[in-house]
């Protein structure tokens, strides 16, 4: 639930471990007070909600557009046919849709280029 930027399931536990592993630092807790919800860092993918925030990760699908750079091949997402109402699988094929980018969770965009990590958003077969 986590990778796909729910992390409302996640215990204490889980966060620490994760914090530590990453090498963030947890805002500390003043005597008798919690921590506020602003000081706590939000995921990236969080940002993305609504329609067409969303793609689908399946190279085959139809509705994708096909473009070269420098003699390479990528797909870019139509995200007005694979999502037109905000929904969980894509209207053309049926896959599960992706709401952040695959390799460092960044909301989508329009393109078919991650603009924080500059990964395709559809790995090309």
């Amino acid at each position: 639930m986590f990778e796909q930027g729910d992390g409302t399931k996640l215990n204490d536990d889980a966060v620490t471990k994760l914090c530590a592993k990453f090498g963030i630092e947890l805002p500390k807790e003043e005597k008798g007070q919690a921590v506020s919800a602003a000081a706590v860092p939000r995921p990236l993918a969080a940002a993305a909600t609504g329609p067409h925030t969303a793609f689908c990760p399946n190279p085959a699908c139809p509705s994708h557009f096909e473009y070269f750079v420098d003699g390479r091949r990528f797909l870019r997402p139509d995200r007005e046919k694979q999502d037109p109402v905000g929904g969980k699988f894509c209207a053309i094929c049926g896959e599960v849709l992706e709401h952040s980018c695959p390799n460092c969770g960044a909301p989508v965009h329009e393109g078919g280029v991650c603009s924080y990590c500059g990964s395709p958003y559809v790995a090309v077969l």
